[in-house]
Order: structure tokens, then C-alpha cells, then sequence
């Protein structure tokens, strides 16, 4: 997802979703609120609401292995290790919509859109890797501009119809999964422009009038901090869409190591009742917002890049993406797993369980 601070007129075209997260970063985020010129201090009531901020132990307390992926192998879906429980797809990622991601801020310079080519996605040395690049000359199989700024995303539902129309209202699930522990451990592009992502969302989350329990998008970590003067990590959530009626809570730490820094661990506990987000195995948030979602969700793990005006989400400057491409602009993802609670499985919802008309707007 993504933030931009622009005018209504500048902004024509690009989605909603940006206009919700300047308001959360804005309002309830503490770390925005001090850019304002208020306290500083971030607010740690989360850790005092009595939520089990613990990370789970495989085989205790019912916790079971549902897959690990640690992408050994020339392309995705090779040598995954499932669970003795899954009986579902064995065939569970396929890359991000084949479409313009962002349209252009900058009308005369349209080669600022923000492409998703799955050309741009490869699995080498034991990682699943994101390439994001200014191409003079791309070639791909799809409808992409020959001059232009691609990067993509490996996720886990094949959207239906037009890839341009990313609302995924009749999505086919390769693999979704309601409450648990998901985990991957990854290294971040550490490029001014750039924003990586990993990332839970329903088909369902655009349906309006029941809080987040029927859909809500889940946003693990966004790595917006590139300009930061301190290590920051970024969570947050949305749900009733991206429209009027769209609301989010969303929540900005401070750490001590730096994120840009090699590997890190990036996690969510979502139970019936919670979230508990962790970075580097520590509770770095957790919330109870939108009476939590009780429906099956897929998984994303996403880059995005500026479309020219050098926001990003959470409200931050991340500078604008250099057409110099270097190792930096990668995205390399190492493991994904994806861990189950057989106490929680009597509280899955079916999606149809929820009454309400899906928000159409951008």
C-alpha cells in the first residue's frame, strides 16, 4: 500500500488506499503525530493489554507446521515442505497482477508509473528475489510500456479477469488461511524510492458494514523508513475497503538494529482474538482494531516504487527511484512459513457468512 500528501486533482487515478494511510499515519500513529510537533514518545499501551506477546514453539500448545518455503530451487513453487495436515494446493505462489501498479504523478513523464511484471521476479541461491528496475527496452509477455520503472511481488491468489482491475472481488486461491503464525525472513531493497512489503489480504475486505471481522488487509511490515535518521518498521491494518467508509489503525517503532542491514525476520501472530506483529523475533505491536478478521486470507510479499513524487506509506519521504539499477533494488526473501493453531480453527468464518455490498472505489 501507499501514501502520497497531494491534492485531489494530483491524485486522480491513484487509490484510496493512499488517502487512509496518510490519515492513519497522521492520527493515530505517534511517529507521524511528533513531525507535527508533539511528543515524541511512542506509545507502548499495546503491551499492556494483557495480549500473549509471545512467539509460538512449533508441536506446543497446538501448533502445527503448515508449509515452509525456502525457495531451493530455479523457480517458485519447487521443493516446498508441507505440514502432515495440508491437504490444499502443492502449487500455492504465482506472481503479482501483471498491470500497472501506480499511475504516473507527473502526466508529462508517464514512464514514472510503477509497473508489476512478473519479469522482474526470480528464485536463485536459495531466495526468492524482486527485482525492481528503469528499463529503456522491456520486453514481456503482457501489456507493459517499453520505457518505464517495473518491479512485481509473489502472492498466493490468481486474480480474476483484468489484472488492471486489482480489487480482487472473484479471486482463485492458490492458498489462504485464517489466524496463525506467518513468518519470512528477508533482506530489504535499500534504495531511496523503494518500498517493500509483507502482507496478508481477503477478497472480502472491500465488503462494507462489519468491521475487519470479514476481511482485513493485514500489513505485517512496510519498509518506508529508507530516510529515517532511526531504525523504524511500520505495521498496520485496514479493512471496510478503501473508500468512505475504509478505516485503519496502523502503528511505527523504533528499533535498535537496522533493518537495511542484511537479513530480518518479519512475523504475525493473528489469533480470533488479536494481532501480535514481531520483527527479529521480538512483539513489536500488537492490536485488536476492526474486532479482528475471521476469514481466510492470502499471502503477498510485494515492491512498489514511487510514481514520481517520492512518497510512500505511513506518511514517509522516501525519496524518488533512480533509473541507475544496482544490487540495492532488490527484494530477496529467503523463507516463508506458515504455521497453523488447531484451537483456533473453530472460529474460521466462511466468506458469504458476512452480509454486504463490496466497496468499488479505488
Amino acid at each position: 500500500m501507499r501514501t502520497v500528501v497531494k491534492t485531489a486533482d494530483k491524485v486522480k487515478g491513484i487509490i484510496m488506499k493512499k488517502f487512509i494511510c496518510i490519515l492513519t499515519a497522521a492520527v493515530l500513529t505517534v511517529c507521524i503525530v511528533s513531525f507535527f510537533g508533539c511528543s515524541k514518545k511512542e506509545d507502548s499501551s499495546w503491551t499492556e493489554k494483557g495480549y500473549d506477546l509471545s512467539v509460538p514453539v512449533l508441536n506446543e500448545d497446538g501448533w502445527y507446521l503448515v508449509f515452509e518455503d525456502d525457495f531451493d530451487g530455479t523457480q517458485l513453487n519447487e521443493n516446498i515442505t508441507f505440514g502432515d495436515r495440508y491437504d490444499g494446493n502443492k502449487e500455492i505462489w504465482t506472481t503479482s497482477p501483471h498491470a500497472i501498479r501506480w499511475e504516473s504523478n507527473n502526466k508529462n513523464k508517464p514512464e514514472q508509473a510503477c509497473w508489476w511484471c512478473p519479469e522482474m521476479v526470480e528464485v536463485k541461491d536459495s531466495n526468492a528475489i524482486i527485482h525492481s528496475r528503469y528499463e529503456d527496452n522491456h520486453k514481456c509477455s503482457g501489456d507493459c510500456p517499453a520505457n518505464g520503472r517495473f518491479t512485481s511481488g509473489i502472492e498466493t491468489r490468481l486474480i480474476a479477469g483484468d489484472n488492471n482491475d486489482n480489487k480482487g472481488t472473484a479471486d482463485t486461491m492458490l492458498f489462504s488461511q485464517a489466524f496463525g503464525y506467518f513468518e519470512c525472513k528477508a533482506k530489504l531493497p535499500k534504495s531511496e524510492g523503494l518500498w517493500s512489503a509483507f502482507w496478508l489480504q481477503s477478497s472480502n475486505q472491500r465488503k462494507v458494514g462489519n468491521e475487519g471481522q470479514d476481511g482485513t488487509e493485514i500489513d505485517v511490515f512496510e519498509s518506508a523508513f529508507i530516510k529515517s535518521k532511526t531504525s523504524k518498521m511500520g505495521h498496520a491494518l485496514l479493512w471496510d475497503g478503501y473508500g468512505k467508509d475504509g478505516k485503519s489503525d496502523a502503528y511505527i517503532g523504533s528499533l535498535e538494529q537496522d533493518l537495511y542491514d542484511g537479513y530480518h525476520t518479519y512475523a504475525l501472530k493473528w489469533t480470533p482474538d488479536y494481532y501480535v506483529f514481531y520483527i527479529d523475533g521480538k512483539a513489536t505491536w500488537a492490536s485488536d482494531s476492526g474486532e479482528v478478521s475471521k476469514v481466510k486470507e492470502f499471502l503477498r510479499l510485494t515492491v512498489e516504487i514511487d510514481a514520481g513524487d517520492g512518497w510512500g506509506p505511513h506518511g514517509q519521504k522516501i525519496g524518488q527511484f533512480s533509473h541507475d539499477n544496482t544490487d540495492n533494488d532488490d527484494f530477496l526473501i529467503d523463507y516463508v512459513k506458515v504455521w497453523q493453531n488447531e484451537n483456533y480453527e473453530q472460529f474460521i468464518q466462511p466468506d458469504d457468512a458476512f452480509a454486504g455490498e463490496l466497496d468499488g472505489a479505488n
